[in-house]
C-alpha cells in the first residue's frame, strides 16, 4: 500500500510495517471504494447516477482513501510483533504489552484523536518509559525473567 497523504502514516507503515505491502491489497481498497460509490448513487434515478458518482468522487474520494489507509494499517499491525521483542517470548505470536500500548496511540491517532505530533511524542515517551525492558541483549540475557515495567501514562 502507497500512502502519499500522511507522512506519518508512511513512516510507521515502511517502518513498522514492511510486511503491510504483503497483507494490504491496493485492489481491495478499489473494491470497497467502488461499492461505497455504487451504494451510494443507487438512491439515485438511473440517468443522475454518472453525475452522482463524480460528484461523490470529487467530494469523498480523497477522506475516503486517507481513513481506508489509516485503517488498513491499524489493522495489518493490531497483531503483529517485533520478531526479535525480548518481552513477548520468542515463539508467541501475541504482541507484547508495550506493542498493545502503541497499537492504542496508532488506532487514536488513525480516528483524529490525536495529532502527528502528538503521536510522536507519546509515541516516544513510551519507548523512554520502557527502555531498559526492550534493551534485547539485556533481556535475552536473564532468559527474559524481568516483569514488565509499569505502565506509562498516555
Amino acid at each position: 500500500m502507497y500512502i502519499v497523504d500522511d507522512p506519518t502514516l508512511a513512516l510507521i507503515a515502511r517502518f513498522v510495517g514492511d510486511s503491510a505491502r504483503q497483507d494490504v491489497s491496493d485492489a481491495e481498497f478499489f473494491r470497497r471504494q467502488y461499492a461505497a460509490i455504487e451504494e451510494y448513487v443507487e438512491r439515485f434515478p438511473p440517468e443522475q447516477r454518472d453525475q452522482r458518482a463524480l460528484a461523490w468522487i470529487e467530494a469523498n474520494a480523497m477522506r475516503y482513501r486517507q481513513q481506508w489507509q489509516k485503517g488498513a494499517v491499524v489493522e495489518v499491525l493490531a497483531n503483529r510483533r517485533c520478531p526479535d521483542c525480548p518481552l513477548a517470548g520468542g515463539s508467541q505470536r501475541k504482541p507484547c504489552a508495550i506493542h498493545t500500548r502503541w497499537l492504542k496511540l496508532l488506532q487514536r491517532y488513525a480516528a483524529d484523536q490525536l495529532s502527528s505530533h502528538d503521536y510522536v511524542a507519546k509515541s516516544l515517551a513510551l519507548l523512554a518509559a520502557h527502555k531498559d525492558g526492550l534493551k534485547v541483549s539485556e533481556c535475552r540475557a536473564q532468559s527474559c525473567s524481568t516483569p514488565l515495567p509499569a505502565p506509562c501514562a498516555s
